[in-house]
């Protein structure tokens, strides 16, 4: 067997430290491979009138199916299973474990150095043993076998047959000096495993781990508004206007959340956009807003002309940083301390992709303006101390002021030519 790779080796430590705090036993020792305390640990658990079942990716510990021990083997990734029982072995494969043994014994496996019988392979070793009942029982009668080439290689083969059979044999009495008690699992220790993941910079687990800084989301104090009146803006608020989807030329525009002072308001009404407070706001106020090019375009479509911003939040985490992406959700986990899960988890993906009730969907909007509020100033001075605030003002936010314009604006093209540039290429990749 190869070497195993010194950076993979470099990994054991931490995989040990990160099943600690996940509240999994694991264990090693010495002169025993993982089937081996595996295979034990089975048997100790049925000696206590436990049903067992291991789950793995390695065909090899299917020999220690029982009455009592089903073996599932990974198919696809961890999504499907093979589930072998004495029965189904005996369906799929016309065999029995101790049979399973002996098949390995004669095919070899070079993954686990076992040399095997010189090319028999699992159709060929299946026959034998049907045969013949088992390894023994194939030596017991090879005189009388007829000549031939694999006869040859069972006799020249013999003593690595055997030797195969020793190293297929999964140990189930090795000396492990644990109880099932020690199995019982207590659930992960919260605060270190997040410590951890902070650590290694594992930004998903940690949110999915439901831990910022705060233990778990604290309930979030907004206003759900259906009007708008002068004492709820300013020049100071922040904009977030929420897509439902990826393209902003096409998609829709769901609802939108703001602040002003200390509040945060969230509405998915539309059409308080054409009021003529709001309105004459949004048109004549440079804004703070997530992603001014996005929100220019897409009210743009809704028929309001927004001015240069006066502070993008996506462009500084930007520039800060181009190693994450730059979703709200990542700037909460960097830079804040509110809690918000990203919006794949919120929203889900795919055909089940969807918008929740509206309470719930509009706390989201809000905690997305939460997050803005709290890390304007964190990122403000992480610029400064970067020197790329004029990087920000003088370069970024207005060429995304040009950028967005020239987008609304667009190419004009003519149809017709670009059919006949169409019908042109295919005629040549054909």
């Amino acid at each position: 067997r190869a070497k195993t790779p010194d950076e993979f080796r470099e990994q054991f430590p931490f995989i040990r430290e990160l099943l600690d705090h996940l509240g999994i036993r694991h264990y090693e020792l010495a002169q025993y491979e993982a089937d081996d305390i595996i295979g034990t640990l089975g048997r100790l658990a049925e000696k206590d009138s436990f049903d067992v079942t291991i789950v793995s990716g390695d065909k090899d510990l299917i020999q220690l199916t029982d009455e009592h021990t089903v073996v599932e083997i990974s198919k696809k990734g961890v999504a499907e299973f093979e589930a072998f029982t004495p029965g189904y072995l005996m369906e799929k494969m016309g065999l029995t474990p101790a049979q399973f043994i002996d098949l390995k014994a004669l095919m070899g496996d070079k993954s686990d150095n076992i040399p095997g019988v010189t090319k028999i392979g699992e159709k060929t070793g299946i026959k034998l043993l049907l045969e013949h009942g088992s390894l023994e029982g194939i030596y017991e009668h090879i005189d009388g076998m007829k000549a031939s080439k694999m006869k040859e290689n069972l006799i020249n083969d013999k003593e690595q047959a055997f030797l195969s059979k020793t190293l297929a044999t999964i140990e189930t009495q090795a000396p492990i000096e644990i109880g099932l008690d020690d199995l019982v699992y207590n659930g992960p220790d919260v605060e270190n495993l997040g410590k951890f993941y902070d650590e290694m910079g594992f930004k998903q687990l940690k949110q999915a781990l439901n831990v910022s800084s705060t233990d778990a989301p604290e309930s979030l104090d907004f206003a759900i508004v259906d009007q708008v009146s002068q004492d709820m803006l300013s020049a100071d608020s922040i904009f977030h206007f929420e897509l439902f989807g990826e393209n902003y030329h096409t998609d829709d525009l769901v609802g939108f959340a703001w602040s002003c002072g200390d509040k945060l308001y969230a509405t998915d009404k539309l059409e308080l956009l054409q009021e003529p407070i709001l309105k004459n706001f949004l048109e004549k106020t440079p804004l703070k807003v997530y992603d001014f090019k996005k929100a220019k375009v897409l009210l743009n479509r809704l028929g309001l002309n927004l001015q240069a911003p006066a502070f993008d939040s996506r462009l500084a985490k930007y520039l800060l940083s181009t190693v994450e992406n730059n979703e709200i959700s990542t700037i909460a986990n960097l830079y804040g301390q509110t809690y918000l899960v990203d919006d794949e988890t919120f929203y889900g993906k795919g055909v089940k992709k969807a918008i929740p009730e509206r309470e719930k969907f509009l706390e989201h909007l809000a905690r997305k303006v939460a997050v803005l509020v709290e890390t304007e100033p964190v990122l403000l001075e992480k610029l400064s101390e970067h020197g790329q605030l004029d990087l920000l003002y003088d370069m970024e936010q207005p060429l995304a002021f040009v950028l967005a314009k020239m987008e609304i604006a667009g190419i004009k093209v003519k149809k017709e030519t670009l059919l006949e540039m169409q019908a042109e290429n295919e005629v040549v990749i054909e």
